[in-house]
């Protein structure tokens, strides 16, 4: 699976409390990143807990992400 709709089918179909409560943990920590603030001093430490949260995510999911980069640099599609 590829792309960002079969992403939120899969999520949408998971009733799993466990999965629920990764995809809530992955969300809070999306929103509580302070984007603004480029002297952040724990910026890697949240990063790398983002990305493990969401390669949890995948996992739980049972779905490949898939980041392509085109040659036009639109930039990556999950």
């Amino acid at each position: 699976m590829a792309g960002s709709q079969d992403m939120f089918d899969a999520i949408v179909m998971a009733d799993d409390s466990r999965k629920m409560k990764v995809l809530e943990s992955l969300l809070g920590m999306i929103q509580k990143f302070p984007y603004d603030d480029p002297t952040y001093d724990k910026l890697h430490e949240d990063l790398d807990r983002i990305r493990g949260k969401f390669k949890q995510l995948c996992s739980l999911l049972n779905v490949q992400p898939d980041f392509k980069i085109s040659a036009e640099g639109s930039g990556l599609s999950f």
